[in-house]
């Protein structure tokens, strides 16, 4: 390699597990989840579509939210035939550099650049910024992704982030006591330090937040430049030692340790 020259990622699959093969949904979904489960969009963007009148079951224009289907029913969006498929939910190992989208008018690398899967359309759960590195999920199940990222679920992320400096015992009170940041306070969950010299710190924060860039501005707001900024755990579901760059396929087991539940219920 060329001094100098950025070493290129290529993708790689770890060593996965084989997702279930049994549906979750056997029984009758409210509409807006059944079309979620098909990977149309996620539950909400999929309310919309109802009640904008641009979902037929049957041939005929539904627009009750609490209206349920089958799998045997004919459910179509701008004359396309939906039908619930398997899941996959991959968890991903993002370098830096990478933006968390599906594709960019600019050009610039994706996360699906780092997934052979080109048969599957898969979306970011949530994202990470472009400069921000870690654990990512990624799915083509709308309604999982819902229940990740929706707050009334408060799903924990835990991240590791380095600061510029030595943090102050007054920095660790207010951020432990919760700061204002456009109009809504950061609260963590749990915040500790793992390591400190004159010149850095090394914290562990656990959030259940996912507005943009928001541990950031939060040090930003004290005044402390963030170094680093690594995601390591969402839910109960941990990076480990997946490789920077590599990805693997969840079992059901291990997309229930996220959503902190022993299965998915109804609604």
């Amino acid at each position: 390699m060329i001094k100098g020259e950025k070493e290129k990622i290529v993708p790689r699959r770890e060593k996965t597990t084989v997702p279930d093969k049994k549906s979750i949904y056997e029984k009758k979904l409210r509409i807006a989840k059944y079309l979620a489960a098909c990977g149309l969009a996620s539950r909400r963007k999929c309310e919309e579509l109802i009640l904008n009148e641009k979902i037929r079951v049957n041939k005929k224009i539904v627009k009750d939210l609490a209206y349920r289907v089958s799998n045997n029913d004919v459910v179509e969006y701008n004359g396309k035939i939906l039908k619930l498929k398997e899941n996959i939910v991959i968890a991903l190992n993002k370098p830096a550099g990478y933006i968390s989208t599906t594709k960019d008018d600019f050009e610039r690398k994706t996360v699906l650049d780092l997934i052979n899967e080109k048969n599957i359309r898969l979306f970011p759960v949530g994202r990470l910024d472009t400069d921000s590195r870690g654990l990512m999920l990624l799915t083509n199940d709308g309604e999982l992704a819902y229940r990740i990222l929706h707050p009334k679920f408060q799903v924990s992320k835990i991240y590791e982030v380095t600061i510029e400096e030595k943090i102050t015992d007054t920095g660790l009170k207010e951020l432990r006591r919760g700061i204002k940041i456009e109009n809504r306070r950061l609260t963590p969950l749990n915040l500790r330090i793992l390591k400190t010299d004159p010149y850095s710190t090394l914290l562990e924060i656990n959030i259940t937040e996912g507005r943009k860039r928001i541990i950031r501005k939060a040090f930003k707001k004290l005044g402390y430049k963030v170094l680093d900024l690594k995601r390591t755990q969402i839910g109960n579901f941990r990076l480990k030692n997946l490789r920077e760059g590599s990805y693997r396929t969840l079992s059901k087991k291990e997309i229930n340790s996220i959503l902190e539940i022993n299965s998915i219920p109804e609604s």
